[in-house]
């Protein structure tokens, strides 16, 4: 096949009379046509038949025109016209079968999707109706009230802090120039507010969380990021709090414990960490409060 559309070549060359009155720079422009021409039969799918038969009789032209420079170069743009249309007719048709697989791909993932919410579904109505025994029962208990002693006494000794700096609830948030660079750079993942009592780092518990007490993608990456910029302080302390949850008592406890295993493992040391109560945060909202905080050395 590709011999017989070389033959076809060099007979459009020799075909016409007046060809051996061409100059050199003319007949080498039409052999470099016919070379792109073969070039985009063999590295593409075939040619329609109509593009093809246009491209064809542009060569005829040209090869018949040869002799007339003026012509000559007419007929090379309308060439050169049609193989670029054959190009974009090309990129069209492949741009078209990415977007058909990218939403057959779109189609199969909202598939797999809404099957895994339906086996989450009856997983959680399973949990739900299972009674639990006696002694379950006492230990889930006697784990509660555990937290909620502690969370009591974080609170406690959070109000007493918040005196002695003369916090003032409902404060204003400080204007971005009165934080540290550190907390200007959180504002990129958080809402910060500087108090009398420390930085307040505060965030959507939606922005942490794909499910009940397990973080998404999206808060690992924001709170590996605000790890990041947390070592550049020397906060004594950070409290990690949790606004009471809908979902039940235990929740929020649950997620505030998660963010702070989370930050422990990004390298903040275990020594600063440390659960308070999320009584008086916004519904729907985790904070991180930085006490004593300052610019690392």
């Amino acid at each position: 096949m590709m011999r017989a559309r070389h033959l076809i070549a060099v007979a459009l060359l020799l075909a016409l009379p007046g060809i051996a009155a061409a100059d050199i720079a003319t007949t080498q422009a039409l052999q470099q046509a016919l070379q792109r021409l073969e070039k985009a039969q063999r590295s593409g799918p075939p040619i329609p038949p109509a593009t093809l038969s246009s491209l064809h009789s542009s060569l005829r032209m040209m090869t018949r025109d040869q002799v007339n420079p003026v012509l000559f170069q007419v007929d090379r743009a309308i060439f050169n016209a049609r193989l670029a249309g054959l190009r974009e007719q090309r990129q069209q048709a492949a741009e078209q079968d990415r977007l058909s697989s990218l939403q057959h791909q779109v189609q199969s993932l909202t598939r797999q999707h809404q099957t895994l919410q339906n086996e989450y579904g009856k997983l959680r109505e399973q949990l739900a109706s299972k009674t639990m025994s006696g002694a379950q029962t006492q230990h889930l208990q006697a784990e509660i009230r555990q937290q909620q002693q502690m969370l009591q006494s974080e609170e406690h000794r959070l109000a007493g802090l918040a005196k002695q700096q003369g916090a003032v609830p409902g404060a204003p948030a400080s204007p971005l120039t009165a934080l540290p660079s550190y907390g200007r750079a959180l504002t990129v993942y958080a809402q910060v507010r500087a108090a009398s009592d420390g930085v307040h780092v505060t965030m959507p518990v939606t922005s942490l969380f794909g499910s009940d007490t397990q973080l998404s993608t999206d808060g690992k990456q924001r709170l590996q990021a605000i790890s990041g910029i947390l070592k550049q302080t020397a906060a004594s302390e950070i409290l990690v709090r949790v606004a009471p949850q809908p979902l039940g008592a235990n929740v929020a406890t649950q997620r505030a414990e998660t963010i702070l295993r989370t930050l422990r493992r990004n390298g903040i040391p275990g020594t600063v960490l440390a659960l308070a109560t999320g009584v008086g945060l916004s519904p729907g909202t985790a904070e991180l409060l930085l006490v004593n905080a300052s610019p690392a050395p």
